[in-house]
């Protein structure tokens, strides 16, 4: 009585099966395929930074854009005046700086996933 209370017994080896893959599995699960992830954990990671390039480059080309016809716009509504011609061309400087940037990112981006694999 004092065995199962303690739970001190003898140990035994646990049956496996044979799988096709020539892995071993235990019985109450059996054979499960390996996630792809598991075996190849680089192509993740070149997938996981083109799409968070690809997603940053689609925000900074939207905002680049907005921001280029927001420039456009204070232009047209300039009237002459020369300070609000110079505010409104350092709008479209900076906008169009932006959208370089942005597609400076994606190949920076294009670059580094070369190198990790």
């Amino acid at each position: 009585m004092i065995k199962y209370l303690l739970n001190i017994g003898v140990a035994k080896a646990q049956e496996l099966i044979q799988c096709a893959d020539g892995t071993m599995a235990d019985p109450t699960i059996g054979c499960v395929e390996t996630p792809s992830a598991l075996i190849n954990p680089q192509s993740n990671l070149a997938a996981i930074i083109l799409n968070f390039a690809s997603g940053l480059m689609t925000f900074v080309a939207g905002v680049a854009v907005l921001t280029l016809i927001y420039g456009g716009i204070r232009y047209a509504m300039a009237a002459g005046s020369d300070e609000q011609i110079n505010k409104a061309k350092r709008i479209m400087f900076w906008g169009g700086f932006g959208l370089i940037v942005g597609l400076l990112a994606q190949f920076v981006a294009k670059f580094i996933v070369g190198i990790i694999g």
